[in-house]
């Protein structure tokens, strides 16, 4: 799993909410109003990517936009937030190890 970063700028309420729970359903966190962080599996991301390219195809305006970009670990590591932002970066990354019991 690598993380990506997605991000969008959609005009019609209808398609930026459909879109933006689309992108949660996938597990990708809500880091700000339109962008999404988190580590994705290959397969999910290319099924996610498809999905949204034909939505923003049938429904998108003109001017809108999304985008996808692959990060590396190290460099949401070094994210820097100024304000209020409950990120966990190990969780964004993909790295955080969960235990249970």
């Amino acid at each position: 799993m690598k993380p990506y970063l997605i991000c969008y700028d959609i005009q019609e309420n209808y398609l930026r909410t459909k879109i933006g729970n689309k992108i949660i359903e996938y597990g990708l966190d809500r880091i700000n109003k339109s962008v999404y962080l988190s580590a994705i599996s290959e397969s999910s991301l290319t099924t996610l990517e498809n999905w949204l390219q034909q939505q923003m195809q049938a429904k998108g305006m003109p001017d809108d936009s999304l985008i996808t970009l692959p990060l590396a670990a190290h460099e949401v590591q070094s994210l820097r937030v100024y304000g209020r932002n409950d990120l966990d970066k190990a969780e964004l990354t993909g790295t955080k190890s969960t235990l249970i019991i």
